[in-house]
């Protein structure tokens, strides 16, 4: 392989000089003629403290003057495909390519991040480190606005396990928390874990569902048998009935086609468990009468599941969103809840700060950052724990801290040097959570603004409202000590 490219050769000289070595090489083609390499490489523990590295990395070489893309989206295939344990999101690239910096730059992201061997780099060890360095220095992995899963996933141990269980044992739940809590990201992780051969999550987001009043029937049976089928397509398990419930989604083509479906999936030995997120959208308090409103077709959508995840050995479902009202109610929309005190009710609140330190420590190490005790603590205070706002704090903190150096610290004073910038970034994302509580519930709304305006007076106001401050000491949003309430700090922040 060395001889096939003398760079690599260079480098290996290189590595060995800062303690480190190649571990492995194999060499591939790409096309008729031209071959490329991979090694694996195994840094020494100085290099690996540094920059939070705990696996071999890749490093590829490319015969290329002029790098394609193409041979980019091969090393993340190789990447995926490997059976050994490497670095899955950091790989070196090497090719004789006068553009390689700006070609790698744009192509990386925070999933993937190249660093750049360029042909002119020169034969100091240190060269080496100093492109690890300004790649890894540039990430900022804790700022994140979509759900994450798998190695990016942080806490709820306890409530993941839990969710394993009840499907395990077939048991309906409920996951429910404020927005941006987290709830998302928890299912694709219990989705991705779960996921077997015999065993199908599926993940139906009910979020482009249509407002109030417009009834969402049609939408809601149509996006579970569009995801239901696509996903069982995979399995190569097709259901005639279901396709027909796609065409025309009524409650009688959703019995027949899940019927089938569940029916088809148990012959091959497959269990399904669906689940529901964002489900706030079928009981929009503030513009329906959710017991005796119009949409009975919710209500028998809802018994359609019920009854298949009661007769069918193969079959559950988990319901998740900011509200709860789809499972306290004794009536929902004119009929007898289907799912009222049957299912059991599970909360997303704040990271416990272990948590929360377990995922500051594991990311900021990836980003060569070492986090102090007292920063740790100015995070989570400052943050209440909530996991978005932690995580844009983070993310807030890094960006002040220098990348022209070879250890990088998070101390105390730059988490509170950047909290004034952070609270008015933050503004409009706590209003519209506080917003999104509102539409969902309503008297909870009014309690709070009594705590806010007269909290010595919230005992007073809270009594015979045990509902509405069990949903809000649950959503994390008070707390309660020795009969005292007091706010949460994502209430604190959004009322300064």
């Amino acid at each position: 392989m060395t001889q096939a490219f003398p760079a690599a050769a260079r480098h290996l000289s290189m590595l060995q000089a800062l303690g480190s070595q190649f571990v492995y090489a194999d060499l591939r083609k790409q096309g008729e003629s031209q071959a490329w390499a991979v090694v694996l490489v195994r840094f020494s523990g100085a290099v690996e403290a540094a920059f939070g590295l705990t696996r071999e990395v890749a490093f590829f070489y490319f015969p290329f003057f002029d790098l394609q893309i193409r041979s980019f989206m091969a090393a993340k295939a190789w990447i995926e495909e490997t059976k050994r344990e490497i670095t899955p999101d950091l790989v070196f690239l090497s090719a004789p390519d006068d553009r390689l910096l700006t070609k790698l730059q744009d192509w990386s992201n925070l999933r993937m991040t190249a660093v750049p061997l360029p042909h002119d780099m020169g034969d100091e060890p240190i060269a080496i480190i100093t492109q690890l360095r300004d790649r890894v220095y540039a990430r900022d992995l804790f700022y994140e606005t979509a759900p994450v899963s798998g190695d990016r996933f942080f806490g709820r141990v306890t409530l993941l396990q839990e969710l394993r269980d009840d499907i395990a044992h077939q048991r309906v739940s409920g996951l429910f928390g404020l927005r941006k809590s987290g709830k998302t990201s928890i299912l694709h992780e219990l989705r991705d874990s779960l996921r077997s051969e015999s065993l199908l999550p599926v993940f139906v987001d009910l979020e482009s569902l249509p407002s109030a009043p417009e009834d969402p029937t049609e939408e809601f049976v149509y996006e579970i048998c569009m995801r239901l089928s696509e996903d069982l397509n995979s399995r190569a398990i097709r259901s005639n009935a279901l396709t027909r419930a796609i065409a025309s989604p009524t409650i009688r083509n959703f019995k027949a086609g899940l019927d089938h479906s569940l029916a088809k999936a148990e012959a091959k030995g497959v269990g399904v468990a669906l689940m529901l997120d964002e489900i706030e959208f079928l009981t929009p308090a503030d513009k329906l009468d959710i017991a005796e409103g119009p949409w009975g077709g919710i209500a028998q959508g809802l018994s359609v599941l019920r009854a298949n995840a009661q007769s069918r050995s193969n079959f559950t479902f988990i319901l998740a969103g900011l509200t709860n009202h789809i499972l306290e109610n004794g009536r929902l929309y004119g009929r007898p809840n289907p799912l009222f005190s049957w299912a059991k009710s599970r909360y997303v609140g704040p990271f416990a700060r272990s948590e929360a330190d377990d995922l500051a420590r594991t990311v900021g190490s990836r980003m060569g950052v070492e986090i102090e005790d007292g920063a740790l603590r100015a995070l989570y205070d400052a943050s209440g724990g909530h996991a978005y706002l932690y995580r844009n704090l983070a993310s807030e903190v890094i960006k002040s801290l220098p990348i022209d150096t070879y250890r990088r610290v998070m101390r105390s004073a730059d988490v509170l040097r950047a909290l004034s910038g952070w609270r008015r970034s933050i503004a409009g994302n706590l209003e519209e959570i506080v917003n999104h509580l509102k539409s969902y519930y309503p008297e909870e709304s009014i309690l709070l603004e009594v705590l806010r305006d007269s909290p010595e007076q919230f005992s007073e106001y809270s009594a015979g409202e045990d509902l509405a401050v069990h949903h809000l000491t649950s959503l994390g949003l008070v707390h309660e000590s020795r009969g005292r309430f007091t706010p949460a700090q994502i209430l604190e922040l959004q009322w300064a």
